[in-house]
């Protein structure tokens, strides 16, 4: 870290110009020494500054194939078209990041391109709830995995855990799908989930309390989820009294980690409340 007039400056105010497309500042910045990295130029194609840019890299930014992915997954096909006649060479993650924005004539051109992907790329897209996107590339033989369901979960798209089910996606067979509904407050995905067999354990309920999903936690304990002292802890860590409250009085267990997440996270109130209810503290 640099100072400027005696003020601290380091590598974000580069990244700060390059994201707004603030050339002149980005010129200014560098010219007093002001340090960069590849963030920079990935700030720049993200946003779609093609002209920053062009003078970051003519005037040696660092970059590599994240530069592709930023254009891609900011959906600016012109950036990303101009990097790869100028050699950027670009990788799976670089169809990922168009799938998971949602830029379906992007992945189409990297596809048509030669680029590569893999099951990431139906993962994200999962992830985005873009079925269009997840379509495509299934019919164009991009592989998947279960990662697309427990994306989809954790998006709370169930028209995606829907399609991927029906086309035999391979099966979920850890928690993850459960887990992901639970954690991103999605109670009809997870009640679907449950209906079609996909497995849950002790982090599916600490998952909802972790969120502060206390409809998600009921339900899940009310239909047979085992729970144990993570679900206290982690309803501690994101600061959800209620959540707390409720494990507690239907004897879910708690112990000393509830009161070391509450003080970590700071969460005051729920540090009060646990320890005038007895709970451990090591």
């Amino acid at each position: 870290m640099g100072t400027k007039n005696g003020f601290p400056w380091d590598k974000n105010t580069c990244y700060a110009a390059a994201e707004g497309g603030h050339l002149d500042v980005l010129k200014w910045a560098r010219g007093d020494g002001c340090p960069w990295d590849k963030e920079a130029c990935e700030n720049a194609a993200r946003n779609g500054h093609l002209e920053l840019l062009q003078w970051a890299l003519d005037q040696g930014c660092p970059w590599d194939a994240s530069v592709c992915a930023a254009a891609a997954g900011g959906g600016f096909l012109h950036i990303l078209k101009w990097r790869h006649e100028k050699g950027c060479p670009w990788d799976p993650s670089v169809c990922a990041a168009a799938a998971r924005g949602g830029h379906l004539h992007i992945l189409k051109w990297l596809h048509e391109n030669g680029c590569p992907w893999n099951p990431s790329t139906c993962a994200d897209a999962a992830a985005g709830g873009h079925l269009d996107v997840l379509k495509y590339a299934r019919e164009n033989g991009c592989p998947w995995n279960c990662s697309t369901c427990s994306y989809a979960a954790w998006g709370g798209h169930l028209n995606i855990l829907i399609y991927a089910h029906s086309h035999r996606c391979p099966r979920d067979e850890t928690t993850d799908t459960c887990c992901g509904a639970a954690l991103g407050g999605h109670l009809e995905v997870l009640k679907w989930a449950r209906e079609n067999f996909c497995p849950w354990n002790t982090w599916t309920c600490a998952l909802a309390a972790k969120g502060g999903h206390l409809e998600v936690l009921k339900w899940a304990h009310d239909n047979g989820c085992e729970w144990d002292s993570k679900t206290c802890s982690c309803a501690a860590e994101g600061g959800h009294l209620e959540v707390l409250k409720y494990a507690r009085e239907n004897n879910c267990p708690w112990d000393h980690r509830t009161i070391v997440e509450a003080s970590a996270y700071m969460r005051q109130d729920v540090l009060n409340w646990a320890r005038e209810n007895g709970c451990p503290e090591g």
